[in-house]
């Protein structure tokens, strides 16, 4: 990471992306073709050795061969701190695909109008789920390089803003009543997630994103409204991420906040931002990778070290115990479930925002309480279900009776604490409610629970209640017929 932050300064009139980064990186033409030479040698290019005079051509609008724009990015992006791509220099058409290129203010909504317009027309599909009968379930495979997609975003925690695009343009007016009414349509869809899952509102709040992108691309507005249009694409768009990842639409999951990551930077909240990178970090847990996820939440904490809301640095730091346990790290998990604990009594505000609201003291129960339940297995000391179970319990007590895939999460996590305790009794008790509970959300993550507490109920089996309620898990569990949405004309 660099020390400082890279230089932000925009492009001069008729300037293009080629001649914008070179000067941005304060490059010799004769120092940037030595460094060409020595990256072309280091990637088995020895017959690559331009001058001077070659550079200058580049810079008049001469578009070198193979592999020369490759390299370029590569010495670009080693110089300046950030992943360039040869897109980026404008040596390549650019693909809105790539999630480790750099995005400014004006690439980000073109990109965000490319996603949401192929999302609509395409009616994307959710990922496949495991099967009823599936044993340890095998999770997807995911079309990004996963070490490369966080680096591509750490610039936000050091770097400032760009200038927006839509102080110098026509369009119409925008002003913070345009902000506003993104936000009140996030917070309707945000309920809508939580008491039905993201199957139920996905594609709606995916138009919604669509025409907020295209708002905020076509208007005219002051720095200071664009930055609070930005606030609100940025939480609108996370929250689409969000029931994608509830729907099993991974990929479409993480382009859609890795975008919003983009533009919560753009906006200057860095809480936001924190709280979009722990939904990816959630993602990526979720999907196998708790390094990864560790590392997300470890850069919003970073990047909110002078200014994290209370409530949001208190949740990030039950998600740093929540990975460390499902790593085995169990010294690490405790230390932060205490450090959570500590911040969130002893700092809690009422004044939070709308996206962290949910992050009550229901919220971080459940979050610690499935930590010491992972902890219970994976540490080898299953007496820390039994504290889970205490944790779990207040989730369930205190839990907003509207979120009813939040509910659905507190009755299941505690029936698989009281299988480790070998309580079966009152874990088919147990099971039973969350069924009662998340049949009728719409969310693949429910289903999944469902089968894990089937797969975990497995070597019980031979207790006929526990025969019985693995069946009913199995068939909660099953994925439900798809429903082709609307197609636009």
């Amino acid at each position: 990471m660099p020390s400082g932050a890279v230089p932000q300064h925009e492009p001069q009139p008729g300037e293009s992306a080629f001649a914008y980064w070179f000067r941005i990186a304060d490059f010799t033409k004769k120092g940037l073709a030595t460094a060409v030479t020595r990256e072309a040698q280091r990637a088995g290019y020895p017959q690559v050795r331009p001058d001077g005079s070659r550079v200058r051509r580049w810079l008049g609008g001469e578009t070198p061969r193979p592999p020369v724009p490759e390299l370029l990015a590569a010495v670009f992006s080693a110089k300046i701190g950030r992943r360039l791509t040869a897109a980026d220099l404008g040596l390549a058409e650019a693909d809105p695909d790539d999630l480790t290129r750099f995005r400014g203010p004006a690439e980000l909504l073109a990109d965000l109008g490319h996603m949401t317009s192929a999302e609509l027309l395409n009616s994307t599909q959710p990922s496949p789920e495991p099967g009823p009968h599936a044993g340890q379930q095998a999770r997807p495979a995911i079309p990004y390089e996963p070490e490369r997609l966080l680096p591509a975003l750490d610039t936000w925690a050091y770097a400032p803003s760009h200038t927006l695009p839509g102080a110098d343009r026509g369009g119409s007016r925008l002003g913070a009543g345009d902000a506003a009414r993104i936000a009140d349509y996030t917070r309707t869809f945000r309920l809508l997630d939580n008491r039905h899952g993201g199957g139920s509102t996905l594609h709606s709040a995916t138009g919604q994103l669509a025409w907020a992108t295209g708002l905020v691309r076509d208007g005219h507005y002051t720095d200071a409204t664009g930055r609070l249009l930005f606030r609100e694409l940025a939480d609108l768009a996370g929250c689409v991420g969000w029931m994608s990842h509830d729907v099993a639409q991974w990929p479409a999951a993480i382009r859609y906040l890795t975008m919003a990551v983009h533009a919560a930077r753009e906006s200057g909240d860095r809480n936001l931002t924190a709280h979009l990178l722990q939904c990816l970090a959630r993602i990526w847990g979720y999907l196998g990778r708790p390094d990864l996820a560790s590392d997300c939440i470890a850069l919003a904490l970073y990047g909110t070290r002078n200014d994290a809301h209370p409530v949001l640095r208190a949740g990030l730091h039950a998600l740093a115990a929540r990975f460390a346990a499902l790593q085995g790290e169990a010294p690490e998990a405790l230390r932060s479930v205490r450090h959570a604990q500590e911040i969130f009594h002893e700092h809690s505000v009422e004044d939070r925002p709308d996206y962290i609201a949910y992050l009550d003291h229901a919220e971080l129960s459940s979050t610690l309480g499935e930590v010491l339940l992972f902890l219970s297995r994976t540490s080898g000391q299953p007496q820390h279900a039994t504290s889970a179970l205490e944790l779990l319990s207040t989730a369930a007590a205190e839990r907003d009776c509207a979120r009813a895939r939040s509910s659905a999460f507190d009755a299941i996590a505690p029936a698989r604490a009281l299988l480790v305790v070998d309580d079966l009794e009152a874990a088919c008790a147990t099971g039973l409610r969350a069924i009662r509970v998340g049949s009728h959300v719409e969310s693949a993550r429910v289903r999944r629970r469902f089968l894990d507490l089937a797969r975990e109920a497995r070597p019980h089996e031979s207790v006929s209640a526990v025969r019985d309620l693995r069946e009913q898990l199995l068939t909660a569990g099953q994925p439900r017929a798809a429903v082709p949405l609307p197609r636009r004309r």
